[in-house]
């Protein structure tokens, strides 16, 4: 197998670190080093971070910043650093996740396996982690991205009770930021001039911007449900009142983005109606009832030359056709996922 770099971004975060990193202590694989970027944490984080450096039980880098640069520029940091060192692989964590101990060894010997060299990205079976101890439970969190064709898109089965209904492996569009592993090949592949994470996302659907890349570049995305990890989930959109307004406007933001930067113009001429609808319904909301997103409109209009400049860098990088990749785009569940034989 291959060296490993896990790209973990922190602010503010040192409460989760203690439940995260005795379970990355744990691994079963033990070829991995940890690259730790610090947003500019204001509690205890970096105490946390210095203190497992000390214990010297897993290999670890930390580097500060002196700004917030959110979930984007904190991993494209990562990255960076781990390419620069040779990984093979980079695992992307969120700081409020727990891992089984054979997680990195289960989607390791997955995407090592024969017929699976075109895989850029791999992801276990996440399950829901409640409250701040990250209390493990029987709740999906999500196993894969699940694209519909009205713009949207969701963590496929999240909230179902796990009964193993989800214990083959399967490929899908792509795996959630919060416990991803990427071939290092397919993220120097697909990177562009805003990262590896398009830092114009800065946080939300910037995951799912960079599963769309790969797709657009022939590169797959699988679940490995033997491989097991837990995260807390707190931007749901049934939580939207509840989530800080600058949550709220990127969210906004990016969704459009996400088309800008990937969307054939065969893809927008499909996909017209049911995406015309619910862009009604969005714009509609900033201009009532969430004026704070607003800005997030503003923000696209003003950097749209830039932004089709960027589309343009995609575009033309492209292997696969809007037709090849049409098919990920359903209103069926059952049909986000292609299980293995």
């Amino acid at each position: 197998m291959a060296h490993v770099a896990v790209s973990l971004v922190t602010h503010n975060d040192s409460n989760d670190l203690d439940s995260l990193l005795p379970t990355l202590s744990a691994q079963t694989y033990r070829d991995f080093e940890v690259v730790a970027v610090d947003n500019a944490s204001e509690d205890g984080t970096r105490g946390v971070l210095a203190g497992w450096q000390k214990r010297g039980e897993f290999p670890l880098r930390i580097l500060h910043t002196r700004e917030n640069l959110g979930f984007t520029g904190g991993h494209n940091k990562g990255i960076e650093t781990a390419l620069r060192a040779g990984a093979a692989w980079v695992l992307v964590l969120n700081a409020d996740v727990v891992l089984a101990p054979d997680f990195l060894e289960r989607l390791l010997e997955d995407a090592g396996a024969p017929g699976h060299g075109r895989t850029g990205a791999v992801t276990g079976k996440i399950l829901h982690a409640e409250g701040p101890a990250l209390v493990r439970t029987a709740l999906v969190d999500t196993v894969g991205i699940w694209m519909t064709r009205t713009g949207r898109h969701f963590d496929l089965a999240g909230g179902e009770v796990d009964h193993g209904q989800y214990d083959r492996p399967a490929e899908v569009f792509g795996v959630s930021g919060c416990a991803a592993l990427y071939r290092s090949a397919a993220l120097e592949d697909v990177r562009i001039s805003t990262g590896f994470f398009d830092d114009d996302f800065f946080l939300y659907r910037e995951d799912v911007d960079l599963a769309w890349r790969l797709q657009g570049r022939g590169w797959t995305s699988r679940c490995v449900p033997s491989a097991l990890a837990w995260h807390r989930r707190r931007n749901l959109p049934e939580r939207r009142r509840q989530m800080p307004r600058l949550a709220n406007l990127h969210s906004v933001k990016n969704r459009f983005l996400l088309r800008v930067n990937n969307a054939g113009r065969e893809h927008l001429v499909s996909t017209f109606g049911g995406t015309l609808v619910r862009d009604l319904v969005v714009v509609g909301g900033c201009l009532t009832i969430e004026r704070s997103s607003y800005p997030g409109l503003q923000w696209l209009a003003r950097n749209r030359r830039r932004l089709l400049e960027k589309r343009a860098e995609i575009q033309s990088r492209r292997t696969r056709s809007d037709r090849d990749l049409l098919r990920w785009f359903t209103s069926d569940p059952a049909k986000a996922r292609f299980q293995d034989a």
